[in-house]
């Protein structure tokens, strides 16, 4: 950026930590979730196409008529440093984030937009929203383990995003539970994965029986397309204006690459008596600031006492990934 100022860092507390980030032995629970097109095309177009200016026109990918949503749980750690390279330490923490993979028909390359990530550690929500324009949220998460830590191998787990529950001026915001993952009741064990190109190709065979569709046009993506060695991902960067918060002083599309380092293990969840795709189930709670049901258009069967359930299949993989520098 030429003639661009030089970044003044806050000379006490933790940094706004230096990019590249560089994860190793990230371990990640990645589960698909079948949404109303409508719904998540509406976040690609409001967040991504529009305010490109026609520079980017991001479709969903589809199967069978339903719009695909990732949702990702992980257990994550980066060694934090200032902006000139002087390490403080290392950041350990579990996130959530939803994921909506996408074709851009204007470039023909396939990417990933970030509507939604949870976790727990303020460094790292700085990190990602100044930087990147991740949007962020702050949460706690609870395991159904002794020690209250995140297993991939059985990845049953609570996420109580800070909320509110009602939107009036009475309600107290705290972390409600909005939703849980469970179904795994056995340790999901698996073989070491070194071959790249084989391990999403036998995902995509036990996962997936036919390619993805790009809505409103005859392009299709194979779940190999996915796992590239750099997975381009797009993000909405902006800032609200200090004299009019409705309108933002900075907006820009953010792009930046997920580089795959090394897959150091993996598999499917899978399940022995019967021999089958272990089969998931999300259990979303009506939460008003947080209405994802109707924001990702998820397709779940409210529940008499207000809940959403659906059923949702993933895999797990350790590996070690590099989220890049970008523009």
């Amino acid at each position: 950026m030429e003639n661009a100022p030089g970044y003044i860092p806050a000379p006490i507390g933790l940094p706004i930590a230096k990019a590249p980030f560089q994860f190793n032995g990230a371990k990640l629970s990645i589960f698909f979730l079948e949404c109303e097109n409508a719904a998540l095309q509406h976040q690609l177009d409001q967040s991504i196409n529009l305010p490109s200016n026609g520079q980017h026109d991001y479709k969903t990918l589809s199967i069978d008529n339903k719009s695909i949503l990732l949702l990702i749980m992980a257990d994550m750690s980066f060694v934090a440093s200032d902006q000139k390279g002087k390490a403080y330490g290392t950041i350990e923490y579990p996130e959530c984030s939803f994921w909506i993979p996408a074709f851009d028909t204007q470039t023909l390359e396939p990417g990933l937009f970030l509507p939604l990530l949870l976790l727990n550690n303020g460094t790292a929500i700085a990190s990602g929203r100044e930087m990147y324009g991740f949007e962020k949220q702050q949460a706690e998460f609870q395991f159904p383990n002794a020690n209250n830590e995140f297993d991939v191998k059985q990845p049953n787990f609570t996420a109580l995003p800070y909320s509110f529950k009602t939107l009036t001026a009475q309600t107290k915001g705290q972390f409600n539970p909005l939703f849980t993952l469970s179904g795994a009741h056995s340790k999901h064990l698996g073989e070491s994965l070194i071959d790249k190109s084989l391990f999403s190709s036998e995902l995509g065979k036990h996962l997936f029986d036919k390619p993805f569709k790009v809505s409103d046009s005859n392009h299709t993506l194979s779940f190999q397309d996915f796992l590239k060695v750099n997975l381009p991902c797009v993000f909405l960067k902006q800032f609200p204006s200090i004299k009019d918060g409705a309108i933002a002083c900075f907006q820009k599309i953010a792009q930046a690459p997920f580089t795959l380092d090394a897959i150091n293990n993996g598999g499917l969840y899978w399940q022995l008596i019967p021999p089958a795709i272990t089969q998931f189930q999300l259990q979303i709670f009506p939460i008003e600031s947080h209405p994802i049901v109707e924001q990702f258009g998820l397709l779940a069967e409210q529940q008499d006492d207000g809940s959403f359930l659906m059923d949702t299949k993933g895999f797990w993989v350790d590996i070690d990934f590099t989220l890049q520098l970008g523009e």
